[in-house]
């Protein structure tokens, strides 16, 4: 029996070898894409949390002749940018550009009357403000397996004025 188990000996340093690199770029990409889930639920609410302060912009003039609410739009883009601004900074670790250039490039509409958001495609009903921003995000685990460390994640938020 021993002469057959001869050819066999350090197999397992050959496999530990071979595997060894696989297995650390499989566990560099589960990484990779757990810190790209939680960067995106960051934006997620973010983006959210800036498109509802944006329609803290109502037109008080019009609400107090009676009239139906509306946002003053200049004033409901640039409360929108400056959150933006602010709480990106928060995850400024992995962005690849600075917040204020995020805030600054983020896409605002401001829609006071009823129809299709055309950002979200949702259906409106009360003034809304919507946002798409585009964020490049600097993910080092991906260079371990051979990808670009920099992803761009496009995301979407809206929220409507209530009165």
């Amino acid at each position: 029996m021993s002469r057959d188990r001869r050819g066999e000996r350090g197999q397992v340093a050959v496999y530990a070898v071979v595997l060894f690199p696989v297995l650390t770029v499989v566990l560099a990409l589960v990484l990779a894409v757990g810190s790209l889930e939680v960067l995106r639920t960051r934006l997620r609410a973010q983006i959210d949390m800036a498109a509802l302060t944006a329609t803290q912009a109502l037109d008080v003039s019009a609400l107090a002749a009676g009239d139906p609410p509306r946002l003053v739009e200049s004033q409901a883009e640039a409360l929108a940018r400056e959150y933006l601004a602010r709480n990106l900074a928060a995850t400024s670790d992995l962005l690849a550009a600075s917040a204020a250039e995020i805030a600054a490039g983020a896409e605002i509409v401001v829609t006071n009357g009823r129809g299709t958001d055309p950002i979200t495609g949702a259906s409106i009903e009360a003034p809304t403000v919507s946002i798409r921003v585009r964020v490049p995000a600097r993910i080092p685990l991906l260079g371990l397996a051979g990808l670009s460390p920099i992803v761009t994640l496009t995301m979407t938020g809206s929220a409507a004025a209530r009165t």
